[in-house]
């Protein structure tokens, strides 16, 4: 039995790393199973996979618009302001 949770348990920290590689499509198949085993039983894991899949999708619906880039005032403003925080 140790050698079965060995080889295929991962803690929470490691499944919430391997959703994050699952949404880049950089996952391994052993790493994918093992990720599916552990979200079959972590509600918590499975629910951050879940709203992270939602996130996902939303932020690439979204379009990046060159009007949403900070100006160079506001840039050096906010560098002198943290400077002499």
């Amino acid at each position: 039995m140790k050698l079965i949770k060995q080889f295929f348990m991962i803690s929470c920290k490691e499944a919430t790393y391997l959703v994050s590689l699952k949404e880049e499509g950089k996952l391994s198949f052993s790493k994918y199973l093992k990720l599916e085993l552990h979200l079959a039983i972590c509600i918590l894991c499975k629910r951050f996979e879940i709203q992270t899949g939602h996130f996902c999708k939303l932020a690439k619906q979204h379009p990046l618009k060159p009007e949403a880039k900070m100006s160079t005032e506001k840039k050096l403003a906010i560098k002198t302001l943290l400077e002499e925080a």
